[in-house]
């Protein structure tokens, strides 16, 4: 849980450089927490990095936080590379 925690404070941090106040709600308003704990259900560590490293690039690049399909996105493309299967169940099979 420490490393969740830990990329969620790394996003809030990517979003307070790089978004104006007004751009829309607050990191906390979004599912971050959930797609990173969905990630490390399926995946490893190494992956749940990948995941929470490609949030905080999409800010700087669009300079807005990513929605949850983005999200979604992003996530299937990681176990796609990976390897990994995407259980029915999984927030990502959403």
């Amino acid at each position: 849980m420490a490393s969740v925690r830990r990329h969620l404070d790394g996003i809030a941090e990517t979003a307070a450089e790089t978004l104006d106040e007004r751009s829309g709600s607050a990191v906390e308003d979004h599912e971050y927490r959930e797609a990173l704990e969905a990630m490390r259900e399926i995946g490893d560590e190494s992956a749940v990095d990948r995941l929470a490293e490609d949030i905080e690039r999409s800010i700087r690049q669009s300079e807005t936080l990513p929605q949850e399909q983005s999200v979604r996105s992003l996530g299937r493309d990681i176990c796609d590379e990976k390897g990994y299967e995407i259980p029915a169940d999984s927030w990502f099979a959403r």
